[in-house]
């Protein structure tokens, strides 16, 4: 099968869980509810969901556990993000093409927002059905999750991130902030999906960390790239803080050899693994995130 068409069944998927969860919820008419609605449908492409569903195809892990997986995952991206884009933070007016959730419902209502959907991945990754998931499974899917998060994962990547913005950065310490920033979560994501499944072995969570990390280091060069050309084009009309990325440093192709060292580097660690497992999905997956940039 195609990954496109793959792509998009675990999209609508993942879609159909949150609006779900979500709709459980009380105090629907509320307008904290509507901001978490707002945030978590607001045009995210669920490539981590995607990361989840393709890794649970390699280890075989049960759908219905990777539903509840994915739904903590990207309740816990949208938090960031509601809290990445507040004038103390990074202070971005729109996200996606779409204002941002404090610029319509108000910095207070966005703030609770961020942390409604950051109790609310917890909730799901403790009582949610997963399938042949016992509860000592459980308890260490919770504790790499909120470790990945905290303040020594991406909590304390984006205040290295906050602190570059006034500091001349290298690049060692800009691939600190970019791991911590947005690497940890995707490796948690593939982490949770190990814990969740009958595949224990050092040597497997090694491989699928390097994997997930280099993929995630890519993907947020990616991103720079693509803020970096939205910058060149609007700075005369916007008020842009200048950022230490890839980008700004080394210029845009060194930027585009970088990403594709890495994407390499994760195609050469699921290499490793396909002597017992089937890792097409997740090679396709990556080629098809690689096309980003092309």
């Amino acid at each position: 099968m195609h990954f496109f068409h793959l792509y998009k069944i675990y999209k609508n998927r993942i879609n159909k869980k949150l609006f779900h969860v979500l709709n459980q919820l009380p105090f629907q008419k509320s307008n904290l509810l509507r901001a978490m609605k707002y945030s978590v449908f607001s045009g995210s492409k669920r490539l981590r969901s995607s990361l989840v569903y393709a890794t649970g195809e390699v280890l075989r892990v049960n759908i219905i556990t990777l539903d509840a997986i994915s739904a903590s995952i990207e309740f816990i991206h949208s938090y960031s993000l509601i809290h990445d884009d507040l004038p103390c933070m990074d202070d971005d007016n729109f996200r996606r093409g779409k204002i941002s959730c404090h610029i319509k419902y108000g910095e207070s209502t966005s703030l609770l927002a961020g942390d409604a959907l950051q109790s609310l991945a917890f909730n799901v990754l403790s009582t949610n059905f997963m399938p042949n998931v016992s509860n000592s499974k459980r308890i260490k899917m919770i504790s790499e999750l909120s470790n990945s998060i905290g303040s020594s994962g991406m909590c304390i990547g984006q205040k290295l991130d906050l602190e570059a913005v006034t500091e001349e950065v290298n690049l060692s310490r800009l691939e600190t902030i970019n791991f911590y920033k947005t690497a940890y979560l995707m490796r948690s994501a593939v982490r949770l999906v190990y814990l969740s499944s009958n595949n224990f072995s050092k040597s497997v969570l090694s491989i699928l960390d390097v994997f997930s990390t280099s993929l995630g280091l890519a993907f947020q060069i990616q991103d720079d790239i693509l803020d970096f050309k939205k910058d060149t084009v609007n700075i005369e009309n916007n008020k842009i803080i200048r950022k230490n990325t890839y980008p700004s440093i080394i210029g845009l192709d060194k930027s585009r050899k970088k990403i594709k060292q890495l994407y390499k580097k994760s195609f050469l660690a699921l290499y490793s693994l396909k002597k017992n497992f089937n890792t097409s999905t997740l090679e396709k997956l990556i080629k098809f995130i690689i096309k980003r940039i092309e």
